[in-house]
């Protein structure tokens, strides 16, 4: 615009030695200022032609591609990945030719370098060129859903459930055991409500354990990623379907609310309280769980609170969540919900496992097991004592038995025998 002005002005001056000299200098002065860098800048630079959503083979292999021009020559391509981690990391395994237009490729096994299933995947390119242009391109977000199947989907309220075995009303009856289970749970725990939970719904333990296996979590049956807000499980849909459903949606959703009540702490929390209060909300309870608590008891082979705190040992799995489930009822019983939600409050605040019992519940670890071992006791000897007493004392009842047995018959041979009443027939 500026260079159009002074054109007109200087054929305006033209018929003058003067003018010819300004026009000159004007024409000059308008072709300096046009190869200035910034004008050249507006008009030129890196430009993105094509950004699409990578394809992947899910656990196999991932790749993204990317069309990009200049009009300098590009000489640089990072592939920048945010996967919720603590910063995104850059992958500069890039192929592409070096010029003023490139089509980039950047693949990667999976298999060494995973990603959280089902997990929101945020990329974006850096690009350079000679001229010392550089471009960063608008992030796009896509999800890391498990390719292998064909999900169907299904939302009510906050909860999205995701499925491929099983018809629509199945579909229907995990969605309303997930609402219905939210405020339930969130009665002891008190957590700000999630905006949004996906639950992924798999047919077969083989197949969550193969999607699982990925992320440490291979012997798994269920599992929550309480950050993202997933919960992956598996159900069949038989006859059982209810009652499995039931049983694993609450408890991994339990896992989620307690994220949303303890945040970035949530990892301070003791697994016997995180996984006991996840048992407790499940809406239907494991049948063996007494008989496990009252063997553990007669045995005297309790596992120590103080041992639970981390991870729990495969090999004694069902009995630590036995535990754990017992504890936490006792918690509420003796303090309520209110105990639960100080236990909760004291390990935001930073406590470790035992310095959290005894600032919000008066306690040590070893007290708390005393007196829930106490409270236990009753409830949890009486149906094996009674099977282990039971042949005791039938035995005890026959011996009791035969001698009064033995005088009844006694007396009623002093009598004698019975004499015919009169007027009757002999």
């Amino acid at each position: 615009m500026l260079m159009q002005t002074w054109a007109r002005s200087a054929l305006c001056a033209v018929g003058t030695w003067p003018g010819v000299l300004l026009a000159a200098a004007l024409i000059v002065g308008a072709t300096i200022f046009s190869r200035q860098p910034g004008a050249a800048m507006a008009q030129t630079g890196i430009q993105v032609i094509a950004q699409p959503a990578p394809e992947y083979d899910f656990g196999q292999v991932i790749t993204f591609t990317l069309s990009a021009q200049s009009t300098a020559r590009i000489t640089s391509a990072t592939l920048m990945l945010d996967t919720g981690g603590t910063a995104p990391s850059a992958w500069h395994d890039v192929r592409f030719q070096p010029g003023l237009r490139i089509d980039a490729i950047a693949a990667f096994n999976l298999a060494t370098n995973p990603l959280p299933p089902f997990s929101p995947v945020r990329f974006w390119w850096v690009l350079a060129d000679s001229a010392g242009g550089q471009l960063s391109s608008a992030p796009v977000t896509f999800v890391y859903e498990d390719s292998r199947f064909t999900w169907k989907t299904i939302t009510q309220g906050s909860v999205t459930v995701h499925w491929y075995q099983g018809d629509q009303a199945f579909g229907q009856m995990a969605v309303n055991i997930a609402t219905g289970a939210l405020p339930v749970i969130n009665r002891d725990v008190q957590a700000p409500l999630p905006e949004r939970v996906d639950i992924y719904i798999y047919g077969t333990a083989a197949d969550v354990q193969a999607a699982l296996q990925r992320v440490g979590h291979s012997w798994a049956n269920g599992h929550a990623d309480p950050k993202l807000g997933v919960v992956v499980v598996a159900v069949a849909p038989d006859l059982r379907a209810e009652y499995n459903l039931q049983v694993n949606i609450p408890h991994e959703m339990t896992h989620v609310l307690i994220y949303r009540a303890t945040g970035d702490s949530y990892g301070r929390v003791p697994v016997w309280l995180n996984e006991g209060l996840a048992v407790m909300h499940q809406g239907q309870r494991d049948s063996d769980f007494p008989a496990l608590l009252a063997a553990a008891r007669d045995a005297r082979q309790f596992l120590s609170l103080s041992n639970l705190c981390g991870p729990f040992d495969p090999n004694t799995v069902r009995l630590a969540y036995a535990e754990s489930e017992s504890v936490v009822r006792f918690v509420e019983r003796q303090f309520g919900t209110e105990g639960i939600n100080r236990l909760l409050a004291a390990y935001v605040g930073g406590a470790s496992c035992e310095a959290g019992v005894q600032s919000s519940l008066g306690l040590s670890l070893d007290q708390l097991q005393v007196r829930w071992l106490d409270d236990l006791a009753p409830a949890a000897s009486i149906p094996q004592n009674a099977q282990t007493l039971a042949p005791w004392l039938v035995l005890a009842g026959l011996v009791l038995l035969a001698p009064v047995t033995f005088l009844l018959l006694a007396f009623r041979g002093r009598r004698g025998p019975e004499q015919p009443r009169k007027g009757g027939m002999v």
